[in-house]
C-alpha cells in the first residue's frame, strides 16, 4: 500500500510539472491564486478570524500542553478527549504543523508558554488562556495554520484546472481555475484556519481520481478516490455527497455508454473494497478512534451532523433565500448569473452526449448532491457552500469555452465580462483585509490605552471583539456576569455591530426595550462615557439595516458590495466589524449595569 501511495504522489507531481511546462498561463494563475489567498493573511492575529479557528487550534495544542506538563499516554489521551471531539482530521493535520513550534519551545526552555493551554477555561471564547499565553504562541500557530490553508486553496485551484482539462481542453481548465481564483467566497475561506478548505481539496482530488477511473477502468483509481473521499468527510462531514459521486462514477464506468450493461458488468468486490477503504479512512480521521472511543465517533457522525442540519440558529426564511444569500455574497451578482446560465447551458448541451460528457455528469452530479444536501438545512453559510465553488467554476469555464468556439467575438466579450467583474468584486473584497475595523480598533486601544486600562465588552466570544492581547477585559457573560466581577467604571466600553442589533427590530437576537434603552443611554453619554473612536461604516442612527429574512430585493446589495452583512459564526467582514469605543469622561455612574 505504501508503494501505491508513493506511485500516486509521484504521478501527481509529474502531472503538475507537465502542466506547468505545457501551459505557461497556469503558472500565472497559480501565482495570482497565491497572491489573493495569502494577501494580509495575518489579519486579526493574535485574535481569531472565526470560532472554528480557535477550536481547531486548541484541539491540536491542548494534547501537546498536557504531555509537556505530564509526559504520559494518559495525558495524551485526556488531551485528545478534551477538544471538540471528535471533530476530525484537523487535529492530526495541525498537530503535525505545530511540531516545529513545540520542538522550538522545548529546545529554548520555554515550556511554560503552554502552561495555560493544558486545561483551558472556555469562558468568553477561551479568553483567559489566550490572554495569559504569550502572544508569539498565537502569532506563530495562527500564521502556520493560515499559510497551510493557503496551500490547500492553491492546490484546489490546480485540481480545478486539471478537471477542466479532463472535461474538455486546457482553455477550459484555464478559465475554470481563473474563475475559482476570482471567487470572493473561496478567497474568504482561504483567509481562515479550519477544516473547510482541506475538505474541499480532497473532494476535488476524489473527483479527479474518479475521472481517471471512468476513463481507464483501473480499480486503483477507484480505491484511491474512495480514500480521498473518506478523508474529505473526515475533515468535514458535509463532504458526505462524495459518496454519491463515487457511486455515480462506478455506474458510469460499468455502463460504458449503455445503461443496460450495468447489471451485466458488476464489480461488487471493487465497490465493497472501496466502501471499506472509505469507512476506515473516515473512522481513523477522528482522533477518538485512535484512543478507542468509538462511541464519540458514532455520536459525532450520527448525532452531531443531524443536530446541526436541523438546529435553527438563524432567521426563519425560505430555503431559496438562504441559497441566494450565500451565493450572492460569495460570487457577486455577475458570477452568480454566469453560474446559473452555465449550469443550464451544460445540462442542455449534455443531451447531445458530447465528448467529455461523463466528466460533466460527475461534476454536475457532485454539484447537485451538495444542493440536495443543503436544501434540507435551515441556515447554511458561505463556508458550507465552499465545495460547490470549484464545481461551478468548472461548469462556467466549460460553458464560456464552448460559447467562444461557437461565436468567437461575443464569446470573448462574455469571458471578459465575467472575469473583469469577478476580479473587481474579489479584488475589492480581498483589499479590505488590509484595513479591517477590528484590527484598527485593536491598534487604537494598544496605542491610546494605559497599562492598567480596562475595556468592557458585551459579546460572548473574543473573536467578536477588538481586544489587544495585553489589555484587561471585563465582560458580562459567564462567571463574569456578576456584580463582584464587573468593573463598574471601566476605562473603555466597546460596542460592535452585533451589539447594535439589540436596537434593531425584527432580528432573531433576544433584543428588547431594556437592552435597546441601555445602549441608547450609553451612546447618548448619560452614563459618563463619550465616543472616543469609531472604526468602519457607522450604521444609520446606530441601528443596523440588514436584509429582511425572506426579502429577495434586500439581498441584491450582498452581490454588489463584497463586505456585507452575514448571519453567521464565520468570518465577520468589514460591515459586521463596525466598532465604537466609548471612553469614561465624566463622573463614574455606579448605578450603570449592563442588561446582558
Amino acid at each position: 500500500m505504501t508503494t501505491s501511495m508513493r506511485s500516486f504522489f509521484r504521478a501527481g507531481w509529474e502531472q503538475l510539472v507537465r502542466d506547468l511546462r505545457a501551459d505557461r498561463w497556469l503558472r500565472y494563475i497559480l501565482l495570482l491564486s497565491i497572491g489573493l489567498s495569502a494577501f494580509w493573511f495575518w489579519h486579526r492575529i493574535p485574535n481569531f478570524a472565526t470560532r472554528d479557528e480557535i477550536s481547531r487550534i486548541l484541539d491540536a495544542l491542548v494534547p501537546y500542553a498536557r504531555v509537556i506538563e505530564d509526559p504520559s499516554l494518559e495525558s495524551l489521551r485526556s488531551g485528545i478527549l478534551w477538544g471538540r471531539v471528535p471533530f476530525g482530521a484537523t487535529t492530526y493535520l495541525y498537530g503535525i504543523v505545530f511540531l516545529p513550534l513545540v520542538f522550538g519551545v522545548l529546545l529554548l526552555g520555554e515550556a511554560d508558554a503552554f502552561t495555560a493551554l493544558a486545561y483551558p477555561a472556555g469562558e468568553f471564547g477561551f479568553y483567559e488562556p489566550w490572554h495569559t499565553t504569550p502572544e508569539w504562541v498565537w502569532t506563530w500557530s495562527l500564521s502556520l495554520v493560515r499559510l497551510l490553508n493557503v496551500l490547500f486553496a492553491v492546490g484546489s485551484v490546480y485540481l480545478t484546472y486539471r478537471i477542466g482539462v479532463e472535461l474538455a481542453n486546457r482553455k477550459t481548465g484555464r478559465l475554470a481555475s481563473l474563475v475559482l481564483t476570482l471567487t470572493f467566497g473561496f478567497l474568504t475561506i482561504a483567509h481562515e484556519g479550519g477544516e473547510d478548505m482541506p475538505a474541499a481539496f480532497f473532494l476535488l482530488l476524489a473527483v479527479l481520481l474518479l475521472i481517471r477511473y471512468v476513463h481507464l477502468g483501473d480499480g486503483r483509481f477507484f480505491l484511491a478516490a474512495s480514500a480521498a473521499g473518506g478523508l474529505a468527510i473526515g475533515f468535514k462531514l458535509t463532504a458526505a455527497p462524495v459518496v454519491l459521486v463515487i457511486g455515480l462514477a462506478y455506474l458510469l464506468r460499468a455502463a460504458d455508454g449503455h445503461p443496460k450493461t450495468v447489471l451485466a458488468n458488476p464489480r461488487p468486490k471493487l465497490v465493497v473494497t472501496g466502501a471499506l477503504v472509505g469507512l476506515v479512512v473516515i473512522l481513523f480521521s477522528f482522533p477518538s478512534t485512535a484512543i478507542g472511543r468509538f462511541d464519540l465517533v458514532l455520536e459525532r457522525i450520527f448525532g452531531g451532523s443531524v443536530g446541526r442540519a436541523t438546529h435553527t440558529t438563524g432567521p426563519d426564511a425560505p430555503i431559496l433565500w438562504w441559497f441566494l444569500r450565500g451565493y450572492f455574497s460569495a460570487l457577486g451578482l455577475p458570477l452568480f448569473f454566469a453560474s446559473v446560465a452555465g449550469v443550464l447551458a451544460s445540462l442542455w448541451h449534455l443531451r447531445r452526449r458530447p465528448v467529455g460528457s461523463t466528466v460533466a455528469v460527475l461534476v454536475l452530479g457532485a454539484l447537485g448532491s451538495y444542493i440536495l444536501l443543503f436544501s434540507a438545512w435551515h441556515d447554511f453559510r458561505v463556508h458550507h457552500l465552499l465545495p460547490t465553488f470549484p464545481l461551478l467554476a468548472i461548469i462556467v469555464g466549460w460553458s464560456l469555452s464552448r460559447f467562444q468556439d461557437r461565436a468567437p467575438a461575443v464569446g470573448r466579450l462574455a469571458i471578459a465580462l465575467v472575469l473583469v467583474t469577478s476580479a473587481v468584486y474579489a479584488g475589492v473584497g480581498v483589499a479590505e483585509y488590509a484595513h479591517m475595523p477590528r484590527d484598527q480598533a485593536t491598534e487604537w486601544l494598544e496605542t491610546n490605552g494605559d497599562e492598567d486600562a480596562v475595556v468592557e465588552v458585551y459579546r460572548r466570544h473574543i473573536q467578536d471583539t477588538a481586544i489587544p492581547h495585553s489589555m484587561n477585559v471585563t465582560h458580562a457573560y459567564g462567571s463574569h456576569g456578576t456584580d463582584e466581577r464587573l468593573d463598574p467604571c471601566p476605562t473603555y466600553i466597546q460596542l460592535g455591530y452585533r451589539d447594535l442589533l439589540y436596537r434593531a427590530e425584527g432580528t432573531y437576537y433576544r433584543n428588547g426595550p431594556v437592552k435597546a434603552n441601555y445602549l441608547r443611554k450609553l451612546l447618548d453619554g448619560e452614563y459618563g462615557y463619550e465616543i472616543a473612536a469609531e472604526f468602519g461604516p457607522r450604521p444609520p442612527n446606530f441601528v443596523p439595516d440588514r436584509p429582511m429574512p425572506g426579502n429577495y430585493t434586500d439581498l441584491l446589495r450582498l452581490g454588489v458590495v463584497p463586505h456585507t452583512d452575514q448571519y453567521a459564526d464565520e468570518q465577520e467582514l468589514a460591515e459586521n466589524q463596525y466598532t465604537v469605543i466609548l471612553e469614561q469622561t465624566g463622573e463614574c455612574d455606579r448605578s450603570r449595569y449592563p442588561p446582558f
